[in-house]
């Protein structure tokens, strides 16, 4: 009997980690297809939508940023305003262009849809950020080249200054 329990625990154990071999793996799901919004929808399918947004190819996203902007030609509603600045404020969007959109929205105070100038702010506030850092990742990365520059120089004088002992001393 005691046989049997040694060679029973092995080969339950051996046919437990086999088992565990055989699970295949989560199949890789495409990332949803972004949800039309009506105007009716407000502030929360905005954000919504924009969460969407970034889950899109660069193709996707171009195809959305200029159904919203037909969206917005054709109506000029808050709601298709927003929606097209926050289509253009997808990393790699037109920020700039973007915050043309918003600021109307930012700067008018008695707007009876509070949630949707809120957003409009925050979408505002939040590109207004990201131009200021990537402005100041462009002058640090200046800064940098300007600093390697310098060192190159510095190397260069340094290896001239060797040769001239060099040639002193009279070794060629």
């Amino acid at each position: 009997m005691k046989i049997f329990y040694n060679y029973l625990f092995p080969g339950l154990l051996l046919a437990l980690i086999s088992g565990c071999a055989a699970i295949k793996p989560a199949e890789v799901v495409a990332p949803p297809r972004p949800v039309y919004w009506n105007a009716s929808g407000g502030a929360s399918a905005l954000l919504t939508y924009f969460d969407q947004l970034r889950l899109l190819s660069a193709h996707e996203l171009a195809k959305e940023t200029e159904r919203a902007r037909t969206n917005y030609a054709k109506d000029k509603s808050t709601f298709y305003q927003l929606q097209y600045a926050i289509a253009l404020s997808v990393p790699g969007g037109d920020i700039r262009q973007a915050q043309q959109l918003l600021d109307p929205l930012v700067k008018e105070t008695r707007r009876r849809d509070l949630p949707l100038r809120a957003l409009a702010v925050m979408v505002s506030t939040n590109l207004a950020e990201r131009q200021r850092l990537e402005e100041a990742l462009q002058t640090q990365i200046r800064r940098a080249d300007d600093l390697d520059a310098k060192l190159e120089a510095l190397k260069d004088i340094e290896k001239k200054m060797m040769q001239r002992e060099d040639v002193i001393k009279g070794k060629p």
